[in-house]
């Protein structure tokens, strides 16, 4: 019996999603231009063809891994951390050890923040647009504001806290043994 359309179409989803989950390690480990095609197509056991038939060039598929990449990321259990009802202090600790905790129990974890935070770092300064970024500027500003953090430019603290974390993650993608900071460490970066 001949597939339906919709099967097709749940096949065709599916087999796009495994190409974007498992080039993520590829794209973290290399980057975009240190990334092959025949390599990925090789590592993920499937033939360059078919990665053209979903994605049209390298640069494509990049930018739909780092896009996937930043959705494991930005949850809602994430974006609910602003709205918390809580001091800025609490927020900071419970972000950090939000991070922390799925970068030690999942590597894959620190692959999608690097993607997510080397993409962002390659942009303009503006980043009010991305969610990681407007939860932190929200956090530090609040805790600047209540006495809690150290003041200072909060662009440039938002900054240096998703570098801290992004050098991290590219420790852990390198050698899942690495010995990550404590929420402690990373919270020095804000509170001073």
């Amino acid at each position: 019996m001949p597939r339906s359309r919709e099967q097709n179409a749940q096949i065709r989803e599916a087999t796009k999603t495994n190409i974007l989950q498992k080039s993520v390690d590829f794209f973290a480990r290399n980057g975009v231009e240190g990334t092959k095609i025949g390599d990925l197509a090789k590592g993920i056991g499937i033939s360059q063809g078919a990665i053209y038939v979903y994605f049209d060039s390298k640069e494509e598929l990049y930018q739909d891994v780092v896009n996937f990449s930043q959705e494991k990321i930005i949850t809602e259990e994430f974006l609910q951390i602003d709205a918390m009802d809580v001091p800025a202090v609490r927020k900071l600790r419970y972000i950090s050890d939000y991070i922390l905790k799925h970068m030690n129990e999942d590597r894959m974890y620190a692959s999608y923040l690097l993607l997510a935070l080397e993409h962002e770092m390659k942009k303009p300064s503006d980043h009010a647009s991305n969610p990681m970024y407007s939860l932190m500027h929200n956090i530090i500003k609040e805790g600047q504001k209540d006495g809690a953090f150290a003041k200072g430019d909060v662009d440039k603290t938002t900054d240096y806290f998703w570098s801290v974390v992004y050098i991290y993650s590219v420790k852990k993608c390198n050698n899942s043994k690495c010995v990550l900071l404590n929420s402690s460490e990373l919270e020095r970066v804000v509170r001073g």
